[in-house]
């Protein structure tokens, strides 16, 4: 599996504390069958996450020596979660933000209760600078309606969503809505958004997908290599 979507990277935000809580984020991603990981920093002023690409890089490659030193079989990416804001394409065109790994994809997050973005607006805006827009999460997004989705798709933008919702930890109503989404075509990648202080879950998502809907499907979502391109 390759998961787009964790904050493993130690000391930038909420995801990990230090070393050796991300270590062990690391090879419980490994032990559940993923083979390359991203890590996506938040980049979110508003909870004054603010650690830079000039900043994560270093503590990436110090990170990627410990990896190595402890033989966890997996290879690592390093990206952003981006809270978008009026700055975005700017900070992106600065590298204060990054996309996922060596793709043009970059991962956008949104408010989870409010539209003080326009989601459209954004793909649109990131389109015009090289890059696809990935919206993490939208699921968890209140005021996005299942029609929404397909004008994402419609946009150029793709799709992520969380293993989470799949499992029915959100609520039912989120899992009916992303099953649904799944049988109609309309997700591109299943990540973990994992944190220190959540269980990994893709595993037993991607196998209760695979008994739904069948393995071509599981593997369409969580293995797709089309961000490694």
């Amino acid at each position: 599996m390759i998961d787009i979507h964790t904050h493993v990277l130690p000391f930038v935000d909420d995801g990990s504390p230090n070393i050796e809580a991300s270590l062990k984020m690391v090879e419980a991603a490994s032990l559940a069958g993923v083979t390359d990981l991203f890590l996506t920093p938040h980049f979110m002023k508003l909870r004054n996450y603010l650690s830079e690409y000039s900043q994560n890089k270093i503590i990436f490659a110090s990170f990627l020596d410990e990896v190595k030193k402890a033989g966890v079989p997996i290879r690592l990416h390093l990206g952003n979660e981006i809270y978008y804001t009026i700055t975005t394409v700017k900070d992106l065109k600065n590298q204060i933000v990054v996309p996922l790994g060596d793709s043009n994809k970059a991962l956008l997050e949104f408010s989870l209760d409010e539209e003080d973005e326009d989601i459209a607006e954004a793909i649109h805006n990131l389109k015009i600078i090289g890059y696809q827009a990935i919206i993490a999460h939208p699921e968890r997004y209140s005021y996005v309606k299942y029609t929404d989705y397909q004008v994402i798709r419609d946009m150029g933008g793709l799709i992520q969503i969380n293993a989470a919702s799949i499992l029915g930890k959100y609520g039912l109503s989120i899992q009916k809505m992303v099953l649904r989404l799944i049988k109609e075509g309309l997700v591109d990648f299943v990540a973990s958004d994992n944190h220190n202080f959540r269980s990994y879950g893709l595993k037993e998502a991607y196998l209760l997908i695979e008994k739904r809907f069948g393995s071509q499907i599981a593997k369409s979502i969580f293995v797709n290599k089309t961000i490694l391109l």
